[in-house]
């Protein structure tokens, strides 16, 4: 009788060892609620080329490029861009009709609203036809002769026809965040409280050959500017990619800075995306990155970025929810259970 209790408890056990794994198997480990996307542009399906150029997402732009000096530069991404090396491209819209319409598809597929900036003629079609998915952001160039003032930009923010200062691409001119000419614009967004997304870091492959003015620039660019406006509501687009130490440096320094994730699920190979995203959860900043696709002309960037992160093997559940959701919810300021 012993012996037929203690097999009787031995099998109790077991049971209860192959239910409790059921459990654990069953807890989610892809993240399927709502998204916020902080970077999205509303443009021409002909921005960076001839409409309908494609990319491989997995391995970034440059793979089995093998250029020379004795090439043209522009030529060869338009030629790569018609014929890419890959299974599986993200594949250009055809129309600006075309992209508008498949970046608004893939925003209902995967429950996504956004951040969206881009010409005025784009930007107030799409909010028009989808209000519902789209936060109107300003994009801003400070060269540019139609470059609002920072009254304009406030009373905008006031009237609710622009949320945020997103993307300033002022590094495209080779002008840092620290020029004296951006200190009335910092001024306006700290004291405005108004969300601002600065892109940092790298620019399109060869983007010195494309934009002449164009500089490679650190994050810690803009230690000078949070050093004098210490409640900016900032975040570094692409994560200030590949300046990992200096962006880590600056997120330890500056607890409300925020980072994105955009263009690094396409722009570089996804073993780089990862190494690079991992180093910055594994320093404890998985609370301060926000997902952004920067899909420009590929509306299927969204879904890539998105699938990009549930895939990551070193994310959890929760660190995904925060990176696809929760961070951009508390850093635009959203109401609870809003989306």
């Amino acid at each position: 009788m012993a012996k037929l209790g203690t097999g009787i408890a031995t099998a109790a056990a077991l049971l209860f060892a192959v239910a409790a794994h059921g459990r654990q198997a069953a807890e989610p480990s892809r993240y399927e609620g709502p998204v916020i996307d902080v970077h999205l542009h509303a443009d021409s399906a002909g921005q960076i080329g001839p409409p309908g150029q494609s990319i491989c997402p997995k391995e970034g732009p440059l793979h089995r490029m093998n250029f020379d000096a004795r090439g043209d530069w522009r030529r060869a991404l338009v030629e790569r861009g018609l014929d890419p090396p890959c299974d599986d491209p993200l594949v250009g819209a055809p129309s600006d009709a075309a992209l508008r319409d498949l970046t608004i598809e893939q925003m209902r597929r995967y429950n996504v609203r956004g951040l969206v900036s881009g010409p005025a003629e784009y930007l107030d079609d799409w909010v028009e036809t989808a209000p519902d998915l789209f936060w109107p952001s300003t994009k801003f160039y400070l060269p540019s002769d139609s470059t609002p003032s920072p009254e304009d930009l406030a009373e905008r923010q006031r009237l609710g026809t622009r949320v945020a200062l997103s993307e300033i691409v002022n590094q495209y001119a080779g002008i840092a965040p620290g020029d004296p000419r951006m200190a009335p614009y910092w001024e306006m967004a700290e004291r405005e409280e108004l969300p601002v997304g600065i892109h940092l870091g790298i620019g399109p492959p060869g983007a010195a050959a494309l934009y002449p003015e164009f500089r490679a620039m650190s994050p810690l660019e803009l230690d000078p500017v949070l050093r004098r406006h210490p409640r900016l509501r900032i975040f570094v687009m692409h994560a200030g990619y590949p300046f990992l130490d200096d962006m880590k440096a600056m997120l330890y320094l500056y607890p409300q800075l925020m980072v994105d994730t955009a263009v690094l699920q396409f722009q570089i190979p996804r073993a780089e995306y990862y190494a690079y995203l991992e180093s910055l959860v594994r320093a404890g900043y998985s609370d301060r990155i926000m997902f952004g696709s920067d899909q420009m002309v590929w509306p299927g960037a969204i879904g890539e970025g998105i699938d990009a992160i549930n895939d990551a093997p070193f994310l959890t559940f929760e660190q995904k929810k925060a990176i696809l959701h929760d961070n951009a919810a508390r850093f635009l300021g959203l109401p609870d259970g809003a989306d």
